[in-house]
């Protein structure tokens, strides 16, 4: 129906079940992989999950064949089996020097830039929808601008809210 698992984004019948889904599913598989994490070491985690994120993440839209959804189950498969062997992977691995440091500053932007994209990119789609733009050729340097900005917002607030808090909550401070 859908042909993707992009779903859960209203309450009808089965954006509601599909997103409950969307968001049960990794929650649980997260908690199992923490329950029964056992470590070892892998050398290069890092570049070989960044590698294959980039190649997963370049697939374009895959069409239904013989009314079998292969976009759904290629998200399906990522989903359910690719990305939780990545954070297993990813936790297998260690990181020093560079890679460290960009691991450090990725994980401090990840939650801010989670927060900052969506408006970001709902004003962008209605640039899109209003002038009748549907080609990356069209719009690649407005595109561009919506990363640089979203990542540069995400900064900002990573270093005049996320970080002041974080320091504030850790002296045992409490709202009152």
């Amino acid at each position: 129906m859908y042909d993707m698992m992009g779903v859960g984004w209203t309450i009808d019948t089965v954006n509601f079940w599909g997103g409950f889904i969307r968001m049960l599913f990794p929650f649980s598989v997260g908690m199992l992989l923490a329950r029964t994490f056992k470590p070892r070491k892998v050398k290069g985690a890092f570049w070989i999950c960044s590698l294959v994120l980039v190649v997963l993440f370049a697939v374009p839209y895959i069409p239904s064949a013989n009314g079998i959804s292969l976009n759904s189950l290629y998200e399906f498969v990522c989903i359910a089996c690719i990305f939780p062997a990545l954070v297993w992977l990813g936790a297998c691995g260690s990181a020093s020097g560079v890679t460290s440091k960009a691991n450090r500053f990725l994980g401090d932007l990840s939650y801010p830039l989670y927060i900052v994209h969506y408006p970001i990119m709902y004003v962008f789609y209605a640039w899109l929808i209003k002038n009748d733009i549907y080609t990356l050729g069209d719009c690649w340097s407005v595109a561009l601008l919506v990363i640089v900005s979203s990542i540069a917002l995400a900064y900002i607030c990573l270093k005049f809210y996320d970080e002041p808090v974080r320091r504030w909550l850790s002296k045992g401070k409490t709202l009152k």
